[in-house]
């Protein structure tokens, strides 16, 4: 019996405080003077594993992974132990489905269910049959450990890279922050109350060499993250098309919108200050923002009024702002994806914009932001896909919107000017001169690079361009200097044309053909 005090004391004294270094206020002075613990579930670590295992409490192996999971200190005859033990799980389980590229697909996926067929239970009122959902819980989260791919630590080649360092930006008043595993009145806090924001790296394997960078960011509104539909699932089909992708894991509810959408503000910046350092070439590639539903409004609020230079500490006085926060926050192009309303703002820098809606979602919006930012010559695209409503994520099986990411990347490329194809057909060889012009007026895009060449006795001249998916070809004769008739045309459309493309040479800009 004596031994026994000894074992309990220790497990709750010196395996937990004096190992994991818990700070004083996390202990509780007992009726008879000795002070003891006063939680049930403690971080892990291997030394206190190994004071656990010889206290007799079994350790999950989970226990000595790098990602901070907790564990049940409690001995199973203690009468608190169950409620301790879901407790525990429900803290791990939502810890983990944050990590979808830290294990194998099968291992991650079994832990998922598992685990949401716990979050459903009532720890007040377990049954025989809960306490073995609760277990079966524990254990597909601690079969984890046995599949896991990559270190998560923190790093571009682990599974997180935080947004912020020892100080966050926080609006949200100290007493909305509250996070209770469940609310049994139908709300669930999404997030455990130690959570930090962080970004999720999915890079090609040469990163330098893709077409852009895309920030993704899945909606549930503004109080979870429907990671499962839409990040999860669109990171590796933009990862297929040629893109380096991060996903962003956002502070949610209890937190108020300004706070998550600094979040977002500050993943685009964070990306922007480590490209080098990372082997993303930014200067030669797009920088896109995707969201959906939710996290499409938080992209519109942040080009409302967290852009460009604007900083954090104009709405938290209290943060400090570090190297990060000096990046411009501006992208290049941004997916509002089922999230479509105008925007009210006084930003110069708009991002060309990729909309897309279901025909049986609320499409008004969306058709008023395209309206909206066609205007503002920002060259946005709409899609409403028919037989679709709200949330189909990287696409709705046996619909349309299945190509909603080819299509977009077509766009992008289009819009940013990337998409143009050189000509591949054969140049005759009386053309040794050439030089390039650029045309605005073509209904096949704004700009549009044209190659122009000459042959060396300034009789003839060829246009060569990409357009309508092919290679176009425009040939004709050239007196005193000018276009006097076209002896050929490809499409036979852009004869008219050619007078008009030869007065944009240069005369000086002339160079041999290679």
């Amino acid at each position: 019996m004596k031994n026994k005090s000894v074992k309990t004391m220790v497990a709750s004294v010196l395996a937990v405080g004096l190992v994991m270094s818990i700070p004083a206020s996390a202990f509780a002075a007992s009726p008879g003077g000795v002070s003891a613990f006063s939680a049930q579930s403690v971080d892990s670590s291997e030394n206190c594993a190994q004071i656990l295992d010889w206290l007799g409490i079994q350790i999950p192996r989970h226990f000595d992974s790098q990602a901070p999971y907790k564990v049940n200190t409690l001995p199973e005859s203690d009468p608190n132990y169950w409620q301790a033990e879901w407790e525990t799980q429900v803290y791990n389980y939502k810890m983990v489905r944050n990590y979808p590229t830290l294990y194998t697909q099968d291992a991650w996926d079994a832990a998922q269910s598992a685990g949401t067929v716990m979050m459903g239970l009532h720890p007040e009122s377990l049954t025989d049959a809960n306490k073995q959902q609760i277990l079966a819980a524990r254990d597909a989260i601690a079969d984890l450990a046995d599949h896991q791919l990559k270190p998560f630590s923190d790093g571009i080649n682990g599974e997180v890279i935080y947004l912020w360092g020892d100080d966050i930006p926080v609006t949200t008043p100290a007493s909305d922050l509250q996070f209770p595993l469940v609310n049994y009145e139908g709300e669930a806090v999404y997030d455990n109350a130690d959570f930090q924001p962080f970004l999720i790296p999915y890079l090609l394997d040469d990163p330098s060499s893709a077409k852009g960078t895309i920030l993704v960011t899945s909606g549930g509104g503004n109080t979870s993250r429907s990671n499962p539909v839409e990040a999860y699932a669109v990171c590796p089909e933009f990862n297929k098309l040629g893109y380096n992708c991060f996903l962003l894991q956002r502070r949610v509810a209890p937190y108020n919108n300004d706070d998550i959408v600094m979040d977002m503000q500050r993943a685009v910046r964070v990306i922007k200050y480590n490209a080098e350092s990372w082997g993303i070439d930014l200067d030669n590639s797009l920088l896109a923002v995707s969201g959906y539903s939710g996290s499409g409004g938080n992209i519109r609020t942040m080009l409302e009024k967290f852009y460009g230079s604007i900083t954090p500490n104009q709405f938290d006085p209290d943060y400090v702002c570090d190297a990060v926060d000096a990046v411009n926050s501006d992208v290049d192009v941004a997916h509002l994806i089922y999230s479509g309303a105008p925007i009210e703002t006084e930003n110069p820098n708009l991002p060309h914009m990729f909309i897309a809606v279901g025909a049986d979602d609320q499409w008004e919006g969306s058709l008023e932001l395209f309206k909206q930012a066609y205007d503002l010559g920002l060259d946005p695209e709409l899609h409403v896909y028919g037989l679709n409503g709200h949330g189909f994520g990287a696409g709705m099986e046996g619909t349309s919107s299945m190509t909603w990411m080819e299509t977009c990347d077509l766009y992008m490329q289009k819009v940013m000017g990337y998409a143009e194809i050189p000509f591949t057909g054969e140049i005759p060889a009386e053309y040794t001169l050439t030089q390039q012009v650029h045309v605005n007026w073509f209904p096949i895009g704004d700009d549009v690079t044209v190659n122009v060449y000459t042959t060396a006795d300034g009789g003839k001249c060829l246009f060569t361009f990409f357009g309508w998916g092919e290679n176009i070809m425009v040939e004709g004769l050239l007196i005193g200097g000018h276009v006097a008739s076209v002896t050929y045309d490809s499409v036979g459309y852009f004869g008219q044309d050619a007078a008009k493309m030869w007065d944009l040479v240069d005369p000086s800009a002339w160079v041999p053909v290679n």
